[in-house]
């Protein structure tokens, strides 16, 4: 046997299925029949019938206004019926809503999927002016605020699937950045960083725990108003007793009663 490992099973028409599933699902823009597969190393005639089912079943769409297809909803919500997501979106939104009512912030829940992270759950604040993720928003662990929640409070087992699995899709540099600033993270509990994608936002995040291990993270993604509702010091004690909220509600399924 070669020492390159080599495939037990083979299904071809399934196997490009996801990857167009997989590729769309990492680009946050709509691509286009011919682009998705040259891509994919893919003839178009290749492409075109998977894109078509894709459609069908609805884990796709094609924007009228855009030569290109996204991703749907369908896969956050069949991801979403796996019991330890139900659970935490189930107990976390009293909490949530609370949090977004006493901070004038808003809030979301994110979880890892792949070498990304996803946000499964959000609430709007009750003030005129917020900032606000959606829900089924993506974004590298290597670059996002709950990456580094998600990373730095894991097993060491975890941590190295995690690392191997990154060094798949980023640098070197990229990778040992991103280790470095999951080092400060673990020793500070929580992470109050600027955003790395809108000027003026400071996300602070705190690990939903479970077993030890972080399954999800709450974060607001902070903005100073004129004048200011909630310091930023006030906004950071909330966040932190919300989280460990929803970790004791995710362990032991009592939610605090309020």
């Amino acid at each position: 046997m070669s020492g390159k490992e080599t495939k037990k099973y083979s299904a071809p028409a399934l196997e490009k299925g996801l990857d167009v599933l997989e590729l769309l699902s990492a680009d946050s823009t709509p691509i286009s029949t011919s682009a998705i597969a040259e891509k994919l190393g893919r003839s178009n005639a290749e492409i075109y019938r998977m894109i078509l089912v894709l459609e069908q079943r609805g884990y796709i769409e094609k924007y009228d206004d855009v030569d290109g297809y996204q991703v749907t909803r369908k896969l956050l919500q069949l991801g979403t019926e796996h019991e330890p997501i139900k659970d935490i979106m189930e107990y976390a939104q009293p909490i949530m809503r609370e949090l977004a009512e006493k901070t004038s912030m808003s809030c979301h829940v994110a979880v890892e999927s792949q070498e990304q992270i996803v946000v499964i759950a959000r609430v709007e604040t009750p003030s005129n002016l917020s900032y606000s993720v959606r829900i089924g928003y993506r974004r590298p662990i290597c670059f996002a605020a709950s990456g580094r929640i998600l990373f730095a409070f894991q097993t060491s087992a975890k941590k190295e699937k995690m690392i191997a699995l990154l060094k798949q899709h980023h640098s070197e540099e990229e990778v040992n950045i991103f280790l470095s600033e999951c080092k400060k993270v673990a020793k500070q509990g929580y992470l109050k960083a600027p955003s790395a994608f809108v000027e003026g936002v400071t996300d602070i995040s705190f690990p939903i725990i479970d077993n030890d291990v972080a399954v999800a993270t709450l974060t607001v993604p902070y903005i100073k108003r004129i004048p200011e509702e909630m310091p930023i010091e006030g906004v950071i004690k909330e966040l932190k007793t919300a989280a460990e909220d929803i970790s004791k509600a995710v362990s032991y399924g009592i939610v605090r009663k309020f």
